[in-house]
């Protein structure tokens, strides 16, 4: 075992540029009520993740009573589930930089573009807030335009200031944006060369919690899990639970995403069609459970079963900019998602405004959506009670654990310990601390390239639980 874990050390460990990918949470779909136990983590459940972390002088890692760490994850739940709505609004910011289906006022071409250098919106963005602000009233159609509006009714915001919420909001959004880039520059320059990795790592602890995903990243999940397969460390048919945390709705992003389409999910199906295709699993067999802890996403999951449970199957539209310059093997997997779970439909049109973009898009059959399950749960501060033998042999959380400091991100990790079984498997793309609990080991980091250059891709990091 010890040779086997050197070696894929090894295969895991080559290195990459990569650019930081914007993080998402949202919860999936609606399970069953009494099947599954939701609830704080214990003290006694962390205390080993307090004990190397008491030195770290981060918020919480001093608990030294249970009491104390009661009170403590508590508040912390809330603080966490209350960057959600800065995370809307963040969105709300990516709609208006990039959004198509509410105005033919060509795109703002990147965060940077829509300011000058001194911080003001440019002309063109603060035309295409007032294309926004115009569409709101007529919004029944447009699933997105009225997603904005309903929060906006939530947040107490009238007609006659939404306009001035935009720009205070997208100007909030272009600094953030432009502190991140500079975070990052500066761990450039250092003399440790994994100060960007650590850099990345925690990139967005203070952000508000975004609902945006993409495709890419499962395409490295996929190569890994590929990988490991194809070095023994994986057997045939040993997948028979996933879970997938905070699998993320496409709202509109600028670089993998838009909104000429509805809203959709696409994890819990790309990480179930890749067990399939290696052989870790039955796709008709595997059962996949959603965690996160967005209630916005909760309607989309509800109308989601329900539609399969009638026989109705899910069709996900998949967009590609071939300006984007995607590696011959990221091209190949767009082309191919979905031969398992699904058959290829026709896509909705392209608008025009959007040049060359091409699109596909696939019908995931009713019984690979009913079969899903979720649960409403904070992964840093709750945990899930299962009946013994069914915990999970697969972890993933992509683009999540960027949002919390180390301190938090090992917590997340004693608790995903908890929840896999022994033997079981943990990926992430970014790197965690190295401070987490014995239970987890820590298997390598591999990185796959979207691009023929390196310049964009993903490194995933792998753990086994002991």
């Amino acid at each position: 075992m010890r040779a086997m874990t050197i070696m894929l050390r090894c295969l895991l460990s080559f290195r990459v540029r990569r650019t930081a990918a914007i993080a998402s949470l949202v919860l999936s779909f609606v399970t069953p009520a009494g099947e599954v136990h939701v609830r704080y983590l214990r003290f006694e459940e962390v205390q080993e993740t307090l004990q190397i972390n008491a030195d770290s002088g981060l918020p919480g890692s001093e608990t030294q009573e249970s009491s104390a760490w009661d009170g403590w994850i508590r508040a912390r739940d809330a603080e966490v589930r209350g960057r959600i709505d800065r995370g809307i609004e963040d969105s709300i910011s990516n709609l208006i930089l990039y959004g198509t289906s509410f105005t033919s006022l060509a795109r703002i071409e990147s965060v940077e573009r829509a300011a000058s250098e001194s911080g003001e919106l440019t002309s063109a963005t603060f035309a295409r807030i007032h294309a926004l602000a115009i569409a709101l009233p007529s919004a029944a159609k447009n699933e997105r335009v009225l997603f904005v509006r309903d929060f906006l009714t939530r947040q107490g915001i009238t007609k006659d200031s939404v306009e001035k919420y935009f720009t205070e909001n997208l100007r909030r959004f272009v600094a953030e944006q432009a502190a991140y880039q500079k975070k990052l520059q500066d761990a450039a320059t250092d003399a440790d060369p994994s100060a960007v990795y650590l850099a990345r790592g925690t990139l967005f602890e203070t952000r508000g919690l975004s609902v945006d995903t993409s495709l890419l990243p499962n395409f490295a999940l996929e190569e890994t899990l590929r990988a490991m397969l194809t070095k023994g460390a994986l057997a045939a048919g040993s997948m028979h639970r996933i879970a997938v945390i905070g699998p993320g709705l496409d709202f509109t992003d600028k670089r993998d995403g838009y909104d000429f389409y509805p809203l959709q999910t696409l994890q819990p199906f790309t990480v179930l069609e890749a067990v399939a295709r290696l052989g870790l699993g039955k796709a008709e067999d595997v059962q996949v459970v959603c965690l996160d802890l967005n209630s916005a996403v909760i309607a989309h999951a509800q109308k989601l079963a329900e539609r399969g449970r009638a026989g109705q199957s899910y069709t996900v539209q998949l967009p590609r900019d071939p300006q984007a310059d995607w590696s011959s093997e990221a091209i190949s997997y767009w082309k191919t998602f979905g031969e398992i779970l699904g058959s290829p439909v026709k896509p909705l049109a392209i608008p025009a405004t959007l040049g060359g973009v091409v699109v596909r898009a696939v019908a995931i059959r009713p019984q690979y959506v009913t079969n899903l399950q979720a649960y409403n749960a904070n992964i840093v501060a709750q945990t899930l009670d299962f009946p013994p033998g069914q915990g999970f042999d697969l972890i993933v959380a992509t683009n999540v654990l960027v949002y919390y400091d180390r301190f938090q991100q090992a917590l997340t990790m004693a608790n995903i310990a908890r929840m896999l079984n022994h033997g079981g498997i943990f990926l992430a793309n970014n790197v965690l601390p190295a401070q987490h609990t014995s239970d987890l080991e820590y298997l390598g980091r591999r990185t796959t390239a979207f691009t023929p250059s390196g310049a964009y891709g993903d490194d995933v990091v792998v753990y086994r639980r002991k």
